[in-house]
């Protein structure tokens, strides 16, 4: 599977450098409250400008660059854990966090999503041989995307995101597949 993603960055540093640099890592460090949502990992939104701008915007008081790239994903790799679009790597994801007593049928009991990525990846790797993670961010309703009810049945009603935002994150800087090398589209 092809995918195009877009790396947003802060522009410090200089276009020259970060060109040959990117994409940064997003490292785990949850004694100083940094936590990326999937662990640490080099992050990437599946195709959306749109929001790679936002991110830049609050994340980066405006002065950030985007990359776009191109990958290709082989969605039988052992190591590619899609939580968006493979219900098998859904429900064998449940079925790990249930038999290590991460989760109940309510939930995570508290416990963070990239707690439990990075415990599984430094204190169990064998059965979490994941060095790419795909998912969906619903951080909120502002953001979420594009919604669109079903048929208005129901209180409230069922409805799809049609503009989603996916997030790719890679554990090792030296394995992302690209297809298309990473190239400047957006600088603010």
């Amino acid at each position: 599977m092809e995918f195009t993603l877009h790396h947003t960055c802060s522009s410090a540093g200089g276009e020259y450098y970060i060109t040959q640099n990117i994409p940064f890592l997003s490292k785990y460090k949850p004694k100083e409250n940094v936590m990326p949502y999937l662990g640490e990992g080099y992050y990437f939104w599946d195709y959306n400008l749109e929001y790679a701008k936002v991110w830049g915007e609050s994340h980066y008081s405006n002065k950030f660059l985007i990359f776009e790239c191109e990958v290709s994903i082989n969605g039988d790799d052992e190591t590619y854990l899609d939580l968006v679009g493979n219900r098998k790597h859904l429900l064998g994801f449940v079925s790990l966090l249930m038999e290590f007593n991460f989760i109940h049928e309510e939930g995570t009991k508290g416990i963070d999503l990239c707690y439990i990525i990075e415990y599984l990846r430094k204190s169990i790797p064998e059965a979490f041989p994941f060095k790419i993670i795909r998912a969906v961010d619903y951080k909120n309703d502002e953001y979420a995307g594009i919604k669109i009810v079903f048929n208005g049945k129901g209180n409230p009603p069922s409805f799809t995101i049609l503009n989603p935002r996916i997030i790719f994150s890679f554990k090792n800087k030296d394995e992302i597949p690209y297809k298309l090398k990473p190239f400047i589209t957006f600088a603010s």
